[in-house]
């Protein structure tokens, strides 16, 4: 059996549960939105919601219990539609489970060092499979979830937001595995906080105005680089069949981060193939 293909099944084997738990949350909200009409229960607490607090009448026992209902209705599927986001892009950042760092601290990289093949094509092959169990993950995760109906003011987590989920995943991974291959453990933890970090600063990034110094123009400029490239991913999606040119930018954007972040990994791994453990 190759690398690659053991690296696969190993990873299968340690995130199956995980990976489960996110699927069923994707299970769920293909349910609960093509049993019910969230679309129309979320429409129908607005207004009800609306004439409750014009106060030009008081609302029915029966409108009360309308309200009550559709707004559990929205919370259930609020909530499985935050689990089936945030454990999918967690689900990819403790994929590589901090493969490199946790075995160099446990010196099981000597073992692996012994080997006439050098520890970063070693690892590397590793990575890839750990990349292909994303990968399907992802893929089975988000066309279980394609099939919910989700309503229109709900894009971030609908159609949209699977091939953005899926794209951000396969980053994630990246990101992970280059942080654990610095020897960096708990490297899923600094590579969510990461990715946390950076939607705060793209946001942020939005809210100001332009600069107008230079020093100002070359951060604003130089940002993009650095953090996730969450922004770019959702302009990417965005033109997803709406006719509009290619975006060659966002998509150079993505591309960049993951050769970037895989360069990262591939340095680390040099360095530790000098020097596997601490002396």
């Amino acid at each position: 059996m190759n690398i690659v293909k053991a690296s696969l099944r190993n990873a299968v084997r340690r995130k199956w549960k995980f990976a489960l738990v996110v699927f069923l949350c994707g299970v769920g909200l293909v349910v609960l939105t093509n049993v019910y009409q969230v679309g129309d229960a979320l429409e129908r607490v607005g207004e009800l919601s609306e004439t409750i607090e014009s106060g030009a009448e008081p609302p029915s026992d029966e409108e009360v219990r309308e309200v009550a209902r559709n707004a559990g209705l929205l919370f259930l599927f609020s909530a499985l539609a935050f689990l089936f986001t945030f454990g999918t892009t967690l689900l990819a950042f403790v994929m590589p489970g901090g493969v490199v760092a946790n075995e160099r601290r446990s010196t099981a990289i000597m073992l692996w060092a012994q080997h006439p093949m050098p520890l970063t094509s070693f690892y590397l092959q590793r990575y890839a499979g750990i990349q292909v169990a994303t990968v399907a993950a992802l893929l089975i995760i988000g066309l279980t979830a394609s099939l919910a109906s989700f309503p229109a003011d709900f894009g971030a987590s609908g159609a949209r937001g699977v091939p953005s989920t899926f794209l951000e995943g396969v980053l994630a991974c990246a990101v992970s595995f280059g942080i654990s291959a610095l020897a960096i453990r708990r490297a899923a933890f600094f590579g969510f906080v990461y990715y946390l970090g950076s939607s705060f600063v793209g946001e942020l990034m939005g809210d100001v105005p332009p600069p107008t110094t230079a020093v100002g123009e070359f951060v604003a400029a130089a940002v993009p680089f650095l953090i996730f490239p969450t922004h770019e991913i959702g302009n990417l999606v965005d033109g997803f069949g709406s006719g509009v040119a290619w975006d060659w930018g966002a998509t150079g954007m993505i591309v960049y981060h993951f050769v970037l972040w895989t360069a990262v990994a591939w340095l680390g791994l040099r360095r530790l193939d000098r020097r596997p453990v601490k002396l």
